[in-house]
């Protein structure tokens, strides 16, 4: 009877760790009628006593010519070493399932193309997570979203307890296959760096999708994740709990369950089968297992400065500056912004409130990341910080997007102090209001906050090139980035191992120079009144919607004044990403008399002060974030050596600094 009308005989050759595994899946499907186990060849007398004395199987010593006439079909379980010898013995006489990868160097893959190529036998590659639940539901959710992700992130690694010091990549080159897998498209582009025994692996696949996957052994616990961001939709899946969860403009919008009854490695074994009795199945082929190892194997190496590595640094705010001062013990450091001054844009033309998390209850996640930071952001700028006045948060009795009792409620759940206590009429228009905290929330002295900003640099050692513009990027053959720098008239060219873009709105000329994916960015073109008036320092806000707030400066007698819907002269998310280069020719329809009368009606005594002057600063935030108004920082690792940070809040800039040094750190 023909094998395409009876069940296969399969041999397993192997019985190691994961070849157990498949000894009991096969008899599993023995039992299931799927298939029949011919034996299992084993390399010791040890292994062959233990096995016959647990199951009822053929045991063979060794690959003898009768035990491989035995079967239609082998399993080759085996160290990488040996799969091309067994491969090529066994093709010729069987159909063969070999464990990933398909052999251990270029040449030999070539050699078993070729050989598959002549011969009428199934060859198949055990690509075994093309099976699992995760990534077949995934594909389908793909398909529905009719667009490819613009960057893959995946993680992939093992306790370093089971770490047997094999090649990173070609032991755990799973990422790679469920990219090629999900997407069919080669990498064209790659770089790899080692952190221990955790390789970091950026790669550009055709068509410019980006991958950066971190592969190895680190810690105690099993890590497989992967995450695909889109334009507006990011997927992120969880393949040791088989969940996909989908986000839409950063709002969670669906969990999947995963969940599945059939094991990845016994949907591996059946598709053998059916590759077996059926050319028309389609399986991971001779081609998918050369192509796989030529991703492996691709030359990741850069080339990186002698001595201390050399790190730039874009943008001198104090985000950009604290990155400098962390990265300065490790790295030579060269901090640029095309400005005269460090802390000269949104970290200066900016209400200098020291947030604690009152003015998020909308966005816990806002507030978990506030609470991270303080520590190191006061152990640092402790005397920067002004305290001792009164700090009031009054909820609107109408168009608020909280109530009272909701902000109540959030103050308490996260144990923010506060007492109700209204503040006198002539500060805020009491009837308005439906309650109002009287809190000790701080602020910052912008002028001790760049002392001691550049007191730290200078202190560290750390180039600062002033009045230097950051024009073009690109990654040079070896793999270093090299930078096009504007000093006035002069433009030259410098190479560095690592950059680190802080350019806030500016963020994604960074991505467009190297072809990263852009991030979706609001733009924001606010006006900021700064006014002199002669009562104490007081800080108000109206909760929480189009309202106003009016926050003191270090100065005695002089506020800022933000309204939060009169003070944004534009408010776009720009199609390409990038900033216009007309954006500021709206401030030329100055609003200042509408915020002063927007502000009036809830701040009585604003009518008798005195604006002194008016700033202007465009403000890059997260797109898509209104439903919650979440003002997070993250840090975008890009791959090539290459991290650009969003800052979110300047309590945020120290925590924010010290995770990129823990990042990059060797």
């Amino acid at each position: 009877m023909k094998v395409n009308q009876r069940r296969p005989k399969i041999l397993l050759i192997g019985a190691g760790a994961f070849g157990m595994r498949h000894l009991e899946t096969l008899l599993r499907l023995e039992q299931k009628n799927v298939l029949e186990l011919a034996g299992i060849v084993v390399r010791t007398q040890r292994s062959r006593e233990l096995i016959q004395k647990k199951y009822s199987v053929p045991v063979y010593s060794g690959l003898s010519d009768k035990a491989l006439a035995s079967a239609d079909a082998v399993n080759i379980v085996t160290p990488v070493e040996t799969h091309f010898e067994l491969v090529s013995r066994c093709l010729p006489r069987a159909h063969v399932l070999v464990e990933k990868p398909l052999a251990a160097t270029l040449e030999d893959v070539r050699t078993l193309q070729s050989k598959a190529a002549h011969s009428t036998n199934v060859l198949m590659v055990g690509h075994v997570f093309r099976f699992h639940p995760v990534v077949t539901r995934l594909q389908r959710v793909l398909a529905k979203m009719n667009e490819r992700p613009s960057s893959v992130e995946g993680v992939f690694t093992n306790p370093l307890s089971t770490d047997t010091g094999r090649d990173i990549e070609m032991e755990m080159l799973h990422m790679f296959d469920i990219v090629d897998y999900l997407f069919n498209k080669k990498i064209v582009r790659k770089h790899a760096e080692d952190n221990g025994r955790v390789r970091t692996i950026s790669s550009i696949y055709s068509g410019g999708m980006h991958a950066l996957f971190k592969l190895g052994w680190v810690g105690n616990d099993k890590q497989r994740s992967l995450k695909l961001v889109f334009k507006q939709y990011r997927v992120v899946c969880d393949l040791q709990a088989q969940k996909i969860s989908v986000y839409k403009n950063g709002a969670h919008i669906e969990m999947i369950d995963c969940a599945s009854d059939v094991p990845p490695l016994e949907a591996q074994l059946c598709r053998f089968v059916e590759a077996i009795k059926s050319r028309t199945v389609d399986y991971p082929d001779v081609a998918v297992g050369a192509r796989i190892v030529r991703h492996a194997l691709m030359d990741g190496n850069t080339e990186l400065s002698p001595g201390r590595k050399k790190v730039a640094i874009i943008g001198a705010g104090i985000f950009g500056s604290n990155c400098a001062i962390e990265l300065a013990a490790s790295f030579d450091v060269t901090l640029f912004d095309k400005n005269k001054s460090i802390l000269s844009e949104a970290s200066y033309i900016n209400q200098y409130r020291h947030h604690w998390g009152y003015h998020y209850p909308r966005s816990q996640e806002t507030v978990n990341d506030i609470r991270a930071a303080i520590d190191d952001f006061e152990q640092r700028y402790r005397t920067a910080i002004v305290t001792k006045f009164p700090t009031y948060y009054s909820v609107a009795k109408k168009d608020s997007k909280v109530t009272a009792a909701e902000f109540l409620q959030f103050c308490d759940r996260n144990e923010l102090p506060y007492t109700i206590e209204d503040p006198s009429d002539m500060y805020l228009n009491n009837k308005k209001i439906s309650v109002t905290i009287k809190t000790y929330e701080p602020i910052y002295n912008y002028d001790k906050l760049k002392s001691i900003t550049a007191s730290l640099l200078k202190k560290k050692s750390i180039k600062i090139r002033l009045n230097s513009e950051i024009t073009h990027a690109r990654i040079v053959q070896g793999g270093q980035k090299e930078l096009t720098i504007k000093e006035g008239v002069r433009v030259h060219r410098e190479r560095f191992d690592y950059v680190i873009n802080v350019t806030y709105a500016r963020y994604n000329d960074f991505c467009s120079w190297l072809g990263f994916p852009k991030k979706a960015m609001r733009m924001d073109l606010v006006e900021v009144l700064w006014m002199k008036a002669d009562i104490p320092k007081i800080s108000l806000a109206i909760m929480d919607g189009a309202f106003t707030n009016i926050v003191p400066s270090g100065i005695d007698g002089v506020f800022t004044l933000v309204h939060i819907k009169e003070s944004v002269l534009r408010r776009f998310v720009p199609k390409n990403g990038l900033v216009p280069k007309n954006v500021f020719s709206s401030s030329k329809n100055s609003n200042v008399d509408t915020i002063l009368k927007r502000s009036i009606e809830w701040f009585p005594f604003v009518k008798d002060a005195k604006i002194s002057k008016v700033h202007y600063v465009l403000r890059g935030v997260n797109a898509y974030r209104e439903y919650d108004d979440a003002r997070i920082s993250d840090i975008a690792e890009q791959g090539f050596g290459c991290f650009s940070i969003l800052g979110g809040k300047i309590i945020n800039s120290v925590s924010i600094a010290k995770a990129l040094a823990g990042m990059i750190a060797k």
